[in-house]
Order: structure tokens, then sequence, then C-alpha cells
């Protein structure tokens, strides 16, 4: 739906004669649509992942100690994997034939997971870090996943997943 207000939205303000025939109201309702558009994609998608990036659930305490579950840790760790990868192997496949847009898009998507998850990894990978087998919890670096957005919107085929990249 964004993609197809915002292409209708950029041939409208492209020809001075569509414009005259919709009209200055009707084109801030459309790019209102498109606007919305945007914001409901990006919480339909962004929410989920991002969630599992919450401290809630993690700490526990008790007796002498109080600390992180590992367990409900490395849960947390491979929802967020399997999550970010489900959403890759989408959107990726999806074309944003807009560059601007395209771009536009995968800043903000940027904005808001590379903090998030860049925090959460700096409070918890020690605890992740000390266990077992690690790398099946702790799949990506900050850097993997900035390179990973940059697929996004891109129409690649669909037999083209999320390429395992150097830690």
């Amino acid at each position: 739906m964004m993609n197809n207000v915002h292409y209708i939205v950029q041939k409208v303000k492209g020809s001075p004669e569509l414009r005259e025939m919709i009209g200055d109201d009707y084109l801030k309702k459309l790019t209102g649509k498109f606007r919305q558009a945007a914001t409901s994609y990006q919480r339909a998608t962004w929410v989920r992942v991002l969630y599992c990036l919450r401290d809630e659930g993690l700490h526990v305490s008790g007796g002498f100690s109080s600390g992180v579950s590992k367990s409900a840790l490395r849960e947390r760790f491979k929802s967020f994997n399997a999550m970010f990868e489900e959403v890759h192997r989408t959107q990726a496949t999806w074309l944003i034939p807009d560059s601007q847009l395209r771009e536009e898009l995968r800043i903000s998507i940027s904005e808001k997971l590379i903090p998030a998850y860049r925090s959460f990894l700096g409070r918890f990978r020690s605890h992740i870090e000390s266990g077992r087998h690690p790398e099946n919890y702790i799949k990506y670096s900050v850097e993997d996943l900035e390179t990973a957005v940059l697929d996004f919107f891109e129409g690649y085929p669909v037999s083209q997943h999320l390429r395992r990249r150097s830690h």
C-alpha cells in the first residue's frame, strides 16, 4: 500500500495536469495515507522483533543472588534470530523501486533496530559468551545487522537467504 500510494503521489506531483485535476487537498490526503501506511508497516513488522530485545523477564532474584536467567536469555536471542531472519527473508524479496523511499525506510529501520540490538548485546553478551556454544545464540554482530538491512526492498529472488556474515 505504502509503495503504491507513494508512486501515485510522485506521479501527481510530477505532472501539472494531474495535480490540477486532483487538487492539492486530495494530494495532501494521499500523502497522509502514504505516511500512515509507512507507519503501519513499520509497527506491524518491527514491534515483534524489537520486543525480543527487552529486559523484562530476563532477571531473576532469590536467595543470596540476583542476576540474569541464562535460559531465558538464550531463548530471547533465539527468538530474535528467528524473527529477524524471517523478516529479512521476506523483505529482501520486496521491491521498492523508488530509491529515495527505499533508503528512507532502511534508515528508519536501522535507527530503531541497531541501537536496540547494540544495547541488548552490550548488556547480555557476557552472559551468553560465558556459556556453551555462544555462536548458537549470538549469530549477528551489530555490523551484520547493518549490512543485512541494506538487502531490504531490493527485490532479490526468494532463493537468496540471509548470508552468514563474518563476526
